[in-house]
């Protein structure tokens, strides 16, 4: 029986690409189309999630993190060498469009009727004091106790690690196989959510084909439509 369901924070809970889009616009040399807009947030996106570790582990700054995470977006798109101060730039813009995120559409009032039913749980990856402000944007203290918020770098444990699964699950006072994670990424959130025995929806809303979960996920969900739908499911089973 499913007691928990606990969610992954960037690009899961809110649509990180507008955020990421509004900043591009405001700094980037010129504008971007569609698609080229989708490779670059995608390249951002999967930098963020391969090597935060680094940051964790001291072996890159913050603020050498950040500047090399737009580099790389961007570099199959412009020959330009990205300076750092133009980095930093786009970074101070980046940060300023994430206060004015929102959750997924219909996610506030499914939020709402979850935690009547289940116990609702945050673990990212990310600097804690960011992280945290993005939570607050989003309001996420009207569904989620403080403690069942988990934040890599205030752990000292970071997906892909298991324990950071194990270490929620016991502390909420559940077992494993009573906690569902939902997540965006195949490999950070699926694969390293199963070794710990949980449940896994994909939120593969993305659609991102070319990455599979070395795992099989529970569930497969490809939009906030889907997400919302499968949610309120879980509401309806739990209160028959």
């Amino acid at each position: 029986m499913i007691k928990a369901i606990i969610f992954d924070l960037d690009d899961t809970l809110y649509d990180q690409k507008s955020p990421f889009v509004a900043a591009l616009s405001q700094t980037f040399s010129r504008t971007l189309t569609t698609d080229e807009a989708a490779q670059v947030f995608k390249r951002f996106h999967d930098f963020n999630d391969q090597t935060f570790n680094q940051v964790k582990n001291q072996e890159l700054s913050l603020e050498a993190w950040q500047t090399a995470r737009v580099r790389h977006a961007l570099a199959k798109l412009t020959t330009d060498t990205i300076s750092t101060d133009w980095a930093i730039q786009f970074e101070m813009a980046y940060q300023t469009a994430l206060k004015h995120i929102q959750l997924f559409s219909g996610l506030p009032g499914t939020l709402t009727r979850l935690s009547r039913c289940f116990e609702i749980g945050i673990i990212t990856n990310g600097p804690a004091q960011i992280q945290r402000d993005k939570l607050r944007q989003l309001q996420i203290q009207h569904y989620v106790h403080p403690d069942h918020i988990f934040i890599s770098e205030e752990l000292g444990i970071a997906k892909p690690d298991p324990s950071i699964f194990t270490t929620w699950a016991h502390q909420v006072g559940i077992k494993a196989n009573e906690a569902v994670y939902v997540g965006d990424n195949a490999s950070l959130d699926m694969t390293s959510a199963k070794h710990a025995g949980w449940q896994t929806f994909w939120f593969n809303h993305r659609q991102n084909d070319q990455v599979k979960p070395t795992v099989i996920p529970d569930q497969i969900i490809q939009s906030p439509a889907e997400l919302n739908e499968l949610l309120l499911a879980l509401v309806q089973a739990a209160t028959l």
